[in-house]
């Protein structure tokens, strides 16, 4: 799809700068605890502790997301910019343990020409959607986590007018962009790291589907069709804890 590589280059060399020191927020765990523990109950202890460092703490967390989002290269096929778009969002979670949810607002854009008209429309794709993840690992301080969400997309045109001027001695055709509207969901891979005692960074990819109706010439006949597309996005969060209890 065009950015799987350097997507790759830059979760390898975060995982490197993990690996090179332990997290302020996981230093001194171990000064904590008035006794020895068995080895069970570390295990445990590690598992369930959330950010901050306590076990099985609840934590609530607001960050500002920014990032690229490439469209389906099967969009061309319907006149689309489907090279790497810049993105921006937020996203709320709540989280106890291993496992957080909450929400997630991202909105991307495309341009799609229209025929031979030498328009092309800015597209705005919003998206609404609630998102959960969960931990699978933790190497000092940096958390290895799956993540998923499923939600609403608003596809948007700006201009949403055009104006058609046919040959000849006739009047102008206005013709109006409706938006488009569509479930999206899927998943994908995310780190993240305390860098301060109510900061957490984090990096992420995904990979989306959504359905939308569409319409193409085939010789002298127009055919309508709903067809599945997706969207590969990566994501840089940085979050504030705001309250943990």
């Amino acid at each position: 799809n065009g950015i799987g590589a350097p997507l790759l280059g830059v979760t390898a060399l975060w995982a490197a700068l993990a690996l090179a020191g332990p997290s302020r927020a996981s230093a001194g765990m171990d000064d904590r605890v008035p006794g020895p523990i068995s080895d069970a109950a570390g295990s445990r202890d590690q598992e369930d502790r959330g950010y901050g460092g306590d076990p099985a703490r609840a934590w609530f967390s607001i960050g500002l997301l920014a990032g690229t989002t490439q469209f389906d290269a099967g969009l061309a096929d319907y006149q689309w910019t489907t090279t790497p778009r810049l993105g921006w969002g937020f996203r709320a979670l709540a989280g106890r343990g291993r496992f957080a949810s909450g929400i997630r607002v991202w909105r991307a854009s495309s341009t799609q020409a229209i025929g031979d008209l030498g328009t092309a429309p800015e597209v705005h794709a919003t998206s609404w959607e609630l998102v959960g993840e969960g931990r699978l690992a933790e190497v000092l301080g940096t958390r290895l986590l799956v993540t998923g969400g499923a939600g609403r997309l608003r596809l948007g045109y700006d201009p949403d007018r055009i104006t058609i001027q046919p040959p000849g001695p006739v009047s102008p055709i206005v013709v109006d962009l409706a938006p488009v509207g569509a479930w999206i969901g899927g998943g994908g891979l995310a780190l993240r790291r305390a860098v301060a005692s109510d900061w957490t960074v984090g990096i992420g990819v995904d990979a989306r589907v959504f359905a939308i109706d569409t319409a193409h010439r085939a010789g002298g006949t127009i055919v309508y069709a709903r067809e599945s597309f997706g969207d590969w996005s990566a994501r840089f969060e940085l979050a504030w804890l705001v309250g943990r209890r």
